[in-house]
């Protein structure tokens, strides 16, 4: 639970929080600061909270804050950090999940789910953020302290699309930086992210913007505007009305050099994949040894690997045609009304609809006995797929006969010296084309209530309607198994060379076009709450609040005949229809307990019963103690809970692929085989009904100082131990390279001769759910701002918010501790990448009149990679920096003009293997950086005065 107090409405605005030091060591710290800027090229700005400038103090009133339910006029026992919408304007930014980046405790390894780790993923285009580092699922996401639906994929019913929020509406948005499951229950352990919306606004705006990159692609155009009518006072009513528009072009692997290969010498890593055109092959009685290929050294559209074998076979890089950003449209609409029916009672509603459409685009499908498909296909029980073969199931086999006009009957010979067996050919379907399919999300959601006052209480009592409904539409390349394997098996197809047009009309006729799948997530609630003073007390009031809830929660799937019975290449899996719901009751109880003038606590607890998983009660308590009016400090320990979502439990059981370019180390150094070496294995993914609830101690110690106006300076600690955790899964690489620990989790088929000694080939690797063991996260936040008073030059504004992470252990099966601290994270825990040692984003803005120029940077600190795949060796990733830089110029009061550049110095992401080896992306980690570079844009923004 954490709190942001604020003690007048001048200092809402701005965000003001404590005061810091001295004269001496203010001035020392901002020549040091600014003296670094310069000499780095660097700039500094924080979305966080902006000092207020010097002016005279409006009255003190009281107001509710995110993360209590107490009316306070005193700053709180917990950090927060708030973001304006004028801060947000200086950021550049177009969508809620740009300026989230600038939240230092958002770890960026989940805060870019689509734009950036989701090509050739099930994403569903939702775009999530990760607080801590501890997954999108245990980040409690709100809209005026309300729950949202989430995206709604078969694989993830509780990560929130961000970008669904309608961002031209914002007042601001409050990021607890603590578990608030004591107030807000589940899925709170990493902290709330509470998107508020313009209260009792009255006038109008209207904005447009558009950019483009440097080197092309990513292009985004945004209009959107907002009108309110109506003061609550005068005329006792107030109805707001949001509409905006938003449309990314796509940018692909081949647009940036530094993603357009999966192929790294010097890092020895190959994220490539055996299954190509020209075909590779091998022998399907293992007459002769090896992976061949006629047209190796003359490969094309596929390469000659310089990393494997590139005089005797051919690979397939995916790289370059791979959508690193998709092109995306999204439409919203959001309208809330308040009306006051007595002096102690008003109704409010709002209304709100948003739809997104993103397109993915990448390689075409693998398609040899490497990859499984379902035993419900029609094929499952014909020859010669039921056969066996590296895949241990039914495999996707393709046998090439002698009998073929295309069989390489003298290049075989120069390898057998005579005798042409039959082929087990390793195909890539190139003449089906790339995959492509759209993700259109429609959201709509509705809230109802009244809220006043009554027998002293402050109460709020509204009905909450959220739901998710996402359709998937392959729009092309998605072959059907039971019409391509025969044609493949045919002996007509020309695997090594050019085919017929009647050929290639015929295999691009098994492609599958339709809706795959369809999914629907709704949360329906009715929640209660009340708040007041109870009695006087020496120190002060003692205050209490109440609340009580009910939902339900519903998640649904609709998958086409095709996706029941596993038929569509390139899935993996069969997905039947399926319907999971159940209750969720809550209640809590919060205290303000004034001990001393300068000392107060604020206890609180919370009882959950989930349907079908059982009750939990979380406890939480905070301290401030303020002892001088310039020092505070504080701190909390609180328990916290998530329950398994619906998909965690449900979610369907299937075959899928790994990302290309895995090797078996304990067979690949013998063997050589593009069975055992940078392929691709097949994974089992799902869900696991007999997951137990996860939870969590969390502990937070800080302080705030601020010895003159408009200097300040916190700094808190904080340490979360997370128990039973849920793991969507074991990365790959992280299995493969740590056999010992990971090894049940890999099935192997029979031993072959090639290998003396070796376990036999993998045929799977479990990537079901689980609960794993224990995380334990430790580290500190700043957050530091500075306001030079007005002066004939104008004004200076310096912040920084920034945060360290000490540890991030993560248990393993053998009860042993890995550190993912300034590495990549080998376990997912659901947040999917790197925990960076130290990410800050700071910002210097000067103004002076209608001016205002705003520098930025973003900074995440070096860590550990991933081994190559071929070599093996350990290497790091170099820290990152990027600099934006915005002018903004008011010729009148009504309008702003802006023009500016993310990534001012076009700086390119630094090399990682966690992109080949994790994502269909190669050369950078998706999850570290965005892939535009330099982006230059401008925006116009015109307000009406009220009438």
């Amino acid at each position: 639970m954490q709190r942001c107090f604020h003690v007048n409405a001048s200092e809402r605005r701005h965000g003001r929080r404590g005061r810091i030091m001295a004269t001496k060591t203010r001035r020392w710290l901002l020549a040091h600061l600014v003296g670094s800027i310069v000499g780095t090229g660097l700039s500094v700005s924080a979305l966080g909270q902006t000092p207020a400038p010097s002016q005279a103090q409006p009255p003190v009133e009281e107001i509710v804050v995110t993360g209590t339910r107490i009316r306070t006029t005193d700053q709180g026992a917990l950090p927060v950090q708030s973001i304006t919408q004028e801060q947000i304007q200086q950021s550049g930014a177009v969508t809620p999940e740009q300026f989230l980046h600038s939240v230092s405790v958002a770890v960026q390894g989940n805060t870019n789910v689509v734009a950036a780790s989701g090509a050739g993923a099930t994403t569903g285009g939702v775009s999530g953020v990760s607080l801590r580092g501890l997954g999108s699922q245990r980040t409690l996401v709100l809209i005026n302290g309300k729950r949202v639906s989430g995206g709604g994929t078969f694989t993830d019913s509780t990560t929130v699309d961000v970008n669904s929020i309608p961002l031209a509406a914002l007042e601001k948005v409050d990021v607890l930086k603590d578990s608030a499951s004591a107030v807000y229950g589940s899925d709170a352990i990493g902290g709330v992210i509470n998107f508020i919306i313009r209260d009792n606004y009255r006038g109008g705006q209207l904005s447009a913007s558009g950019g483009g990159t440097s080197d092309g692609g990513g292009d985004i155009k945004r209009i959107n505007g907002v009108a309110g009518f109506g003061d609550l006072a005068a005329d006792r009513y107030n109805v707001l009305l949001s509409v905006s528009y938003e449309k990314e072009n796509s940018l692909f692997g081949y647009q940036r050099p530094f993603a357009s290969s999966g192929v790294n010498v010097g890092a020895g890593n190959d994220s490539t994949s055996g299954n190509t055109f020209p075909a590779n092959f091998v022998a399907a009685d293992g007459s002769f040894a090896g992976t061949h290929n006629p047209g190796a050294g003359n490969c094309a559209p596929s390469i000659s690997d310089p990393l494997i074998d590139p005089a005797g076979r051919c690979r397939f890089d995916p790289s370059a045609l791979v959508a690193l950003l998709p092109p995306a449209e999204r439409y919203n609409l959001y309208t809330a009304g308040h009306l006051v029916l007595t002096n102690e009672l008003q109704l409010y509603g709002s209304a709100s609809y948003n739809q997104s459409r993103q397109e993915y685009r990448f390689q075409p499908s693998p398609l040899s006995d490497q990859f499984a498909f379902p035993a419900t296909d029609p094929l499952a029980n014909q020859a010669p797929y039921n056969q066996g073969g590296p895949c241990g199931a039914v495999c996707a086999t393709i046998l090439l006969n002698p009998s073929s006009p295309f069989y390489p009957t003298a290049f075989v010979k120069s390898i057998t010296g005579g005798p042409t067996p039959v082929l087990d050919i390793r195909y890539r379907s190139v003449l089906t084309g790339g995959r492509d399919y759209t993700d259109t999300a429609r959201q709509p959601r509705l809230t109802l209530g009244l809220k006043g006052t009554s027998a002293g209480w402050d109460f709020d009592a509204g009905f909450l309607y959220s739901q998710t409904q996402l359709r998937e539409h392959d729009n092309d390349g998605w072959p059907l198994y039971s019409k391509i394997l025969p044609l493949l098996n045919s002996g007509q197809v020309n695997f090594f060379g050019p085919n017929a047009p009647a050929t290639v009309a015929a295999l691009q006729a098994t492609n599958f076009i339709g809706d795959s799948y369809k999914t629907r997530t709704t949360l329906a609630e009715f929640e209660a709450s009340g708040s007041r003073p109870l009695i006087d007390l020496p120190a002060g009031r003692l205050q209490i609040a109440v609340d009580g809830s009910i939902r339900k929660e519903k998640f649904a799937t609709d998958p086409s005949p095709e996706i029941q019975v596993g038929d569509i290449v390139g899935y993996g899996i069969n997905v039947i229809p399926q319907e999971s719901q159940r209750n969720v009751f809550g209640a809590a109880l919060e205290f303000q307990v004034p001990i001393l003038k300068s000392l107060s606590a604020s206890p609180a607890v919370r009882y959950d019963h989930y349907q079908g998983t059982g009750a939990k009660t979380t406890p939480k308590i905070g301290l401030r103690w303020k002892p001088l009016d310039q020092l505070l400090f504080r701190g909390s320990y609180g328990k916290g809970f998530r329950a398994p979502s619906l998909t965690d439990a449900y979610q369907p059981r299937g075959l899928g692929v790994t990302a290309p370019g895995q090797s078996d180390p304990l067979r690949c150094p013998t063997t050589g085989s593009s069975t055992d070496c940078s392929t691709q294995f097949n994974i089992l993914t799902g869900g696991n009904t007999r997951l137990t609830p996860e939870t969590s101690d969390t502990y937070t110690l800080g302080l705030v100082v601020e010895p003159i106006r408009d200097l300040s300076l916190g700094v808190d600690g904080f340490a979360i131990k997370l128990q039973n955790t849920i793991i969507f899964g074991i990365d790959t690489g992280t299995i493969l390279g740590h056999q010992n620990l990971f090894g049940s989790l890999i099935t192997r088929g029979a031993p072959t001769p090639d290998c003396p000694g070796c376990p036999g080939p993998i045929t799977s690797i479990d990537q079901t759910n689980r609960n794993l063991g224990e995380t334990d996260v430790k580290g500190f936040d700043v957050d530091f701002r500075y306001r030079t008073p007005v002066t004939r030059v104008g004004a200076f504004t310096f912040s920084l918010v920034g945060s360290y992470f000490a540890t991030y252990r993560i248990e393993q099966p053998d009860g042993t501790f890995l550190n993912s601290a300034g590495q990549v994270s080998l376990i997912t825990n659901g947040n999917g990448g790197v925990i960076p040692r130290w990410h800050h984003y700071a910002m210097l803005t000067w103004t002076k009149g209608p001016v205002e120029i705003a520098a930025t940077e973003n900074y995440q600190s070096s860590y550990r990679d991933l081994a190559g795949t071929v070599s093996g060796a350990l290497r790091d990733v170099a820290a990152y920096t990027t600099v934006d830089l915005q002018a903004a110029y008011r010729p009148m009061d009504q309008l702003r003009i802006a023009v500016g550049a993310r990534n001012l110095l076009n700086k390119d992401p630094p090399y990682s293997n966690v992109g080949g080896q994790n994502y269909f992306q190669a050369g950078y980690d998706p999850g570290y950086a965005d892939p535009r570079g330099r982006y230059m844009y401008g925006s116009v923004t015109y307000s009406f005065a009220p009438r």
